[in-house]
């Protein structure tokens, strides 16, 4: 089969390479349609990879080991965290919260950037019919753990006093698509702030107003603040941003500290701080109605299907901020 290489200092190299096998009863191979960039893979592209990259997938089942329960010619998208299914929490079907978490595809293991793919069964999620493969991998990343980030600040709210105002920092895809997510779940006074005129612009076609910090007022004003860039100045105008009783969700990532400099105006704010990982199995179905009944809406965000030969270039591209969340087609 085809796979990438990310070498590193953004190159790719594509390889021939064994298809994998069945090691397990309950593994699947998935035979890979289409996968989705996301903005945490450019750190790979950057600074290279030694598993196979690509953990936004869509696929048709192609093998099926014996314990498996899903058939060979399902079409399926792939769920990331390689869960135990025997813990407390992946029991009741919260298995992002997995205490036994054995790795994400695309990161601890091989994944999408590839014509197959090996996973559990249990990590694969049939299409609907009336869905298409890039409708599969926007329900992923860019919808499902959106509406995850959503519902945890909607049970968050401390107090009945609280506006109906909510904030998207950072407007890259999963800012982009948090903003959508909340036009779905009904709010309609959104905002949002980044840096780039461009991704700040495409949010506005989305439904958001553009979001200026006052420096001259440290009162919140945000029921709910989602910090989708991982940035530091980010992180900071967000736990200044949410008003009292309100919620702040830190969704962006960053492998650099989270460090929060106590002043007077935090330390007499009552408000609630999460950190959102990634949807659970309990939320696929509601997710996908939320889907269906918005459609054309997330459908806004693919930029370009290209073919997988065109994958180094897409990668430019997409760093450059010139797309906002294209696939490759395998």
């Amino acid at each position: 089969m085809k796979a990438a290489q990310f070498l590193g200092e953004d190159k790719i190299k594509l390889v021939e390479t064994g298809i994998p096998a069945l090691t397990s009863e309950d593994d699947v191979i998935v035979k890979v349609s289409c996968c989705g960039l996301c903005g945490s893979d450019k750190r790979l592209f950057h600074n290279g990879a030694g598993h196979i990259p690509g953990h936004e997938i869509a696929g048709v089942v192609a093998h099926a080991g014996a314990n498996a329960t899903i058939k060979p010619g399902t079409r399926v998208i792939i769920y990331i965290p390689i869960f135990c299914g025997e813990c407390k929490y992946c029991a009741a079907g919260e298995t992002n919260r997995c205490q036994h978490i054995q790795g994400l595809v695309g990161w601890q293991r091989d994944g999408g950037y590839a014509e197959y793919v090996r996973v559990p069964a249990r990590n694969v999620i049939p299409i609907p019919d009336d869905l298409t493969d890039s409708d599969g991998v926007l329900l992923l990343d860019t919808v499902g753990t959106a509406a995850h980030a959503i519902r945890l600040a909607k049970r968050s709210l401390a107090s009945a006093a609280v506006g109906d105002k909510v904030l998207v920092i950072g407007c890259g895809p999963l800012g982009l698509g948090t903003v959508l997510t909340l036009k779905a779940f009904g709010f309609t006074r959104i905002y949002a702030a980044d840096p780039s005129e461009e991704r700040l612009s495409v949010a506005k076609e989305f439904g958001a107003e553009e979001y200026v910090a006052d420096p001259e007022s440290l009162a919140g004003e945000f029921a709910i603040v989602i910090e989708a860039s991982g940035s530091a100045p980010g992180r900071k105008t967000a736990i200044y941003a949410v008003e009292p009783g309100g919620a702040v969700v830190i969704l962006g990532e960053s492998n650099d500290p989270f460090v929060i400099q106590p002043t007077p105006t935090l330390r007499r704010k009552d408000f609630s701080m999460i950190r959102s990982f990634y949807f659970d199995m309990n939320e696929v179905a509601e997710n996908i109605e939320l889907y269906r009944s918005n459609q054309r809406s997330f459908q806004r965000l693919v930029s370009k299907i290209v073919p997988f030969e065109q994958l180094e270039e897409t990668f430019v591209e997409f760093c450059q901020g010139k797309t906002i969340k294209p696939f490759v087609r395998l």
